[in-house]
């Protein structure tokens, strides 16, 4: 009787678990946690929640998961002088001294031919926007179809080489072929780097190449991809090194780089001494033109202050702007009264300047800048100070001042999140 009771109470046991993990199951409370991940042995989900414990690890077997792969395309010539191009991923820096870059090419490709043949190419490194002609390149070979006449994209004979390189894209590369290694599948060429052409628009005040201004393509996983935001200048993060061990931040993780944008936002009060080109500043204020505006009234101004003299003196008569004199740029949103119009008291002007404000902020930080929104209106004696400093028409009042440059990093973003703030009706 008593070994019947305990068979009773163990199978009674295996049903409440049982019932307990499938309910689990299906109210999805195995999906990943959303929770931060806390360097606690007895805060780390449970065995359940096998997709966000941390460092546990999966064989995926032989794969070609190396990230990220350049998207790029390889300029060529067949013996008939035909150009030809193909998209690649298998490409790297080979060596430093002389510079050299590697490709991998199919032996079934057509610039394996002719880049065997004439032992030059060339390596096209597109932007986002050119996405859909790296595609096409790679989806048919220059057998079949000229690929420049079906694109319209522009060949350009090299100068240093024996191979076209593509106009439009931002950045060419001409490379002689040294070497080449037959490895399998692949034979993998060895090309010495002859010369380096970019476009100025996407070069910086000291003539290195902005990312941001490239945002060069990337492969992965049969997608194509932008590059992401500034994490860090190599060097500068050196000091966040503690000794203690990484804990992985999931919930830092969002479904979408404007979620990402939104919340890593955060008011910046401390620069470098890099310059911010006159492009980054248009590409901000034509994000803080995209806001919402009453009735399309559109009363703003902005006005963007870059003398040296003038940033000092807002520096000086500002109590929470301090940061301008570290700053090279600064842009004063303004209402414009005129705009406005009949409108003009019921405030909706500061709404909407507001709002542009708030898209200047977002765009900063999308881009790699830092700022930070310092209030004049509704002050009395601040506003007067920036009137005074810039010489504003009447019909403007600024609203704010916008400090904007490249973060040191000591400024980082709140968590703001509050769930009682939140009314559920």
């Amino acid at each position: 009787m008593q070994k019947s009771k305990f068979l009773n109470i163990i199978l009674a046991s295996a049903v409440l678990v049982l019932t307990i993990l499938l309910t689990n199951k299906n109210d999805g409370s195995n999906k990943p946690t959303t929770s931060p991940i806390v360097p606690f042995a007895d805060s780390l989900p449970a065995a359940s929640h096998a997709a966000t414990i941390p460092f546990k690890k999966k064989s995926l077997g032989i794969r070609t998961e190396l990230y990220p792969k350049p998207a790029l395309v390889i300029g060529s010539y067949d013996k008939e002088g035909k150009p030809n191009m193909m998209t690649a991923a298998w490409v790297s820096i080979a060596n430093s001294n002389p510079l050299s870059i590697a490709v991998s090419m199919r032996p079934a490709t057509y610039s394996h031919g002719n880049v065997t043949e004439t032992k030059s190419f060339t390596v096209n490194i597109p932007s986002s926007e050119l996405a859909k002609y790296v595609d096409y390149v790679g989806r048919f070979s220059g057998k079949d179809v000229d690929k420049f006449k079906e694109t319209g994209l522009t060949p350009v004979r090299g100068e240093f080489v024996n191979a076209p390189y593509i106009k439009e894209f931002p950045i060419v590369i001409e490379c002689e072929l040294t070497e080449f290694h037959d490895l399998g599948s692949h034979r993998q060429f060895i090309g010495k780097v002859i010369d380096v052409k970019a476009d100025e628009a996407i070069l910086d005040s000291k003539g290195n190449v902005d990312v941001n201004l490239l945002n060069p393509l990337i492969y992965a996983g049969g997608n194509y991809y932008e590059t992401g935001r500034l994490i860090a200048k190599v060097g500068e993060a050196l000091k966040d090194i503690d000794g203690q061990p990484f804990v992985p931040n999931y919930s830092q993780r969002y479904e979408n780089e404007t979620l990402e944008v939104i919340h890593n936002r955060k008011s910046v009060r401390h620069f470098t001494d890099q310059p911010v080109s006159k492009e980054q500043i248009e590409t901000l204020l034509r994000a803080g033109m995209a806001a919402p505006t009453a009735v399309n009234r559109q009363p703003w101004a902005f006005y963007v202050v870059t003398e040296r003299e003038t940033l000092d003196t807002l520096s000086q008569q500002l109590p929470y702007a301090k940061m301008l004199s570290q700053v090279q740029a600064a842009i004063v949103v303004c209402g414009d009264m005129e705009k406005a119009g009949n409108l003009k008291d019921e405030g909706y002007w500061v709404q909407d300047c507001a709002a542009a404000t708030e898209n200047i902020l977002l765009a900063a930080e999308s881009i790699g800048l830092g700022a930070v929104w310092t209030a004049s209106y509704p002050y009395d004696d601040r506003t007067k100070a920036v009137i005074k400093a810039l010489n504003l028409p009447e019909k403007y009042i600024p609203l704010n001042v916008i400090p904007i440059g490249y973060p040191t990093g000591e400024d980082v973003p709140k968590d703001k999140w509050k769930a009682e703030n939140v009314i559920w009706q």
